[in-house]
């Protein structure tokens, strides 16, 4: 029996969408409880990556100003062009504006969480499912696929947007209402924004090769609805050009407005690209091929307790290479794709009756189905060698997140499973299924969760003790800005202090350079009581500006540079490190530059800084001879410096710092930071927004012409 053809698009009525939002919100509460009540995330990228760059950011926003250039991590970068911030994101704008940092990270988590869940449903039932099989298919994609993503921020601020596009896109098709495609230049922008441009780059290839399914179809229709209702004898040449036109040019300019309101985001980036370790698809520090699927580990989707009841060995067993696997390395985190059992078995009997149908939504539903299997091959790593420098593919890694289709077409196809097999169930039958269904895939997904994942909730965060830092308190109150020496890279930036070494997803080229990072020495003594250095690491600090150091052992009596300060514990710090019972050591390097120096100190010479913001430095600096002046800062055509109001030419320093030719006498020093690409990025997005104003203008207004 086969009713699929009686199948029609479910409107969202207010009781639905009740339902599908007290849903949501209850499962956040399931998976996140310890972030409803306070707590928060720590491990994997989330205090060495995500909460130094979120910290400065809100700073800088509660000062009243939007931060364009990062000058605490490292020697400082351009934090829009870096994109992982989300500086122009609205929701960004907005939580960390108004919020603490630990409270606006948590619900700018949870928010999105409802919103992919919500996205999806909305998708499922634009597709003809029911409000529990779409229900089914939010908790399948979202808490399948992202919640063992949670250390990875940008997976659900821009994946939760995949649905809402997908939605967007079929509602257009189905209607052809340009205000859809208005709407989806939209979701798309927003999507762009949280920067990290890799799920945006999979949703653009999905609407691709969507456009491209609906063309093919209608060409082989003999005429398309509107045609048959009001034109039946126009010509075919002109049905080809109307077809054509609906359904591949209309939707590429809806998504190049979207991408041309992200503008002031995404052309940072791109001057960002050639500069950086992501230069080209082969540079040494990028490898496409990293974060793939491993073929054997496709059987996870059926066999999760074979490979999730030893997480503990999973890294090694997934890298220990075998016949099919592409040669570089991966881990279970991108890795990871897993639907649930349940689920699985009825997107078997989803598929089986979708091939069996010929309802226009099932149709759509068997083409996503076909994105998913094609996302899946990608995923393997096995297209790479075509299509590694093809542009787009070329700026990411991580196949494996390919995988985010596959997962959205299986929890899609689950949710027609139940549709098809509650057609021959009783009223309490499919009562007593779903709720076993139910029930079972919730708990499948969070058993899975709680395995496969490199961050962990913990009721009481580091985040939420900065104030009672000691060594943030002490090297804030030091007369001249402090740059710190530590483990864990940004860390130590949480402090509001700068630090180094760095860690970026794509940063300038000078920090990835063997010639300019830290000396790594094999002569390091691991075992040895003392925080040991060699001499060539030392003069690296010291020309580095360095002028603290923070370790975990007292610093080596013999190191006649180092001189400890303080030791003890520090809620924040020892919080982040995982050090509860050991204390840390804060000693000043001597010798040190400084952020500050000249070519030739004296008891005559003098640098004070008068201010220091993120996009702009001010010195008053004095020297009885002409020389330069060395800031330990990195070096960027986009800052322009200024002696006593008069332009100045940057000259670099030590292959990565900046500096200026200082005549003899008091001088007052300015450098400012002004992005070209920035500059660029904003007047096109200013043009792209006029555009999609004006567009959404006229056609809210033809929609509401009786």
């Amino acid at each position: 029996m086969d009713t699929s053809t009686d199948r029609r698009p479910m409107k969202m009525k207010s009781s639905a969408i009740l339902i599908t939002l007290a849903v949501g919100i209850a499962l956040t509460m399931w998976f996140w409880l310890d972030l409803w009540l306070g707590g928060g995330l720590i491990g994997g990228d989330v205090y060495t990556y995500y909460f130094p760059q979120k910290t400065f950011y809100a700073e800088a926003l509660k000062q009243g100003h939007i931060p364009l250039w990062n000058s605490l991590v490292g020697h400082g970068y351009p934090l829009v062009a870096e994109s992982q911030t989300g500086v122009f994101y609205p929701f960004n704008l907005l939580f960390y504006r108004f919020l603490n940092v630990n409270t606006a990270y948590n619900v700018n988590h949870l928010f999105h969480y409802v919103l992919a869940f919500c996205a999806t449903v909305w998708l499922a039932r634009d597709l003809g499912i029911s409000l529990f099989g779409a229900l089914l298919s939010g908790l399948v994609f979202v808490y399948g696929w992202f919640a063992p993503r949670c250390c990875l921020e940008w997976a659900i601020l821009t994946g939760a947007w995949l649905p809402l596009a997908l939605a967007m896109f079929n509602r257009y098709f189905r209607t052809r209402n340009f205000l859809w495609l208005w709407g989806l230049s939209g979701i798309l922008c927003l999507q762009l924004l949280p920067g990290h441009f890799h799920l945006a780059f999979i949703t653009l290839i999905c609407l691709t090769l969507w456009s491209l399914c609906e063309w093919i179809s209608e060409l082989r229709s003999k005429k398309t609805p509107e045609l048959t209702e009001s034109e039946p004898d126009e010509p075919s040449v002109s049905r080809f050009a109307s077809s054509t036109a609906q359904t591949l040019i209309f939707p590429a300019l809806a998504i190049s407005v979207g991408i041309l309101l992200a503008s002031l985001q995404l052309l940072p980036t791109w001057s960002l690209k050639q500069n950086s370790q992501r230069e080209t698809s082969a540079s040494a520090d990028f490898d496409p091929g990293y974060g793939h699927i491993p073929p054997r580990y496709l059987s996870q989707v059926i066999m999760p307790w074979y490979w999730y009841g030893r997480a503990h060995e999973l890294d090694n067993r997934l890298n220990a290479h075998q016949f099919l696997d592409y040669p570089t390395a991966t881990n279970p985190v991108e890795a990871h794709l897993y639907f649930g059992i349940l689920p699985m078995i009825l997107a078997v009997a989803g598929g089986i009756s979708l091939f069996h149908s010929h309802n226009e939504s099932d149709r759509r539903l068997l083409w996503l189905g076909g994105f998913g299997l094609l996302a899946l091959v990608y995923a393997t790593g096995w297209l790479l060698p075509l299509l590694q420098n093809v542009p787009g593919f070329s700026f990411f890694r991580g196949p494996g997140r390919y995988g985010i289709v596959t997962a959205l077409a299986a929890a899609l196809w689950s949710a027609r499973g139940w549709d098809t097999i509650r057609q021959f169930l009783g009223p309490r039958w499919k009562v007593l299924l779903a709720i076993l269904i139910g029930i079972g895939t919730l708990l499948d997904l969070s058993w899975v969760s709680q395995k496969i994942t490199y961050a962990f909730m913990v009721p009481d965060t580091p985040m939420t003790r900065i104030e009672k830092s000691p060594v943030r308190q002490m090297l804030k109150d030091l007369p001249a800005p402090a740059r710190l020496f530590g483990p864990g890279p940004n860390l130590l930036t949480i402090t509001g202090v700068a630090a180094t070494p760095v860690y970026l997803g794509i940063g300038p080229a000078e920090y990835f350079d063997p010639k300019l990072t830290y000396p790594e020495s094999k002569t390091d003594a691991p075992e040895s009581p003392w925080a040991t250095f060699t001499a060539e690491q030392t003069q690296w600090l010291q020309q580095a500006g360095v002028t603290h150091l923070l370790t975990y052992a007292p610093p080596d009596p013999q190191n006649e540079s180092l001189q400890l300060l303080w030791q003890g514990m520090d809620p924040l710090l020892n919080g982040a490190w995982g050090r509860y019972q050991e204390p840390i050591y804060l000693s000043a390097l001597l010798g040190t530059r400084g952020r500050g120096s000249w070519d030739q100190n004296s008891e005559s010479t003098s640098i004070n800084w008068k201010q220091e913001s993120s996009e702009q430095i001010t010195l008053q600096v004095e020297t009885p001879i002409a020389q330069q002046l060395i800031l330990t800062e990195l070096y960027d055509p986009n800052w322009m410096a200024t002696i006593d109001g008069q332009p100045a030419e940057s000259i670099r320093i030590d292959g990565m710092f900046r500096g200026l030719e200082i005549p003899a006498g008091s001088h007052q020093v300015t450098w400012n930071y002004r992005s070209r690409s920035f500059r660029w990025g904003l007047m096109i997005s200013i043009a792209g927004f006029t555009i999609w104003a004006m567009a959404g203008t006229l056609l809210i207004t033809k929609t509401r012409r009786p």
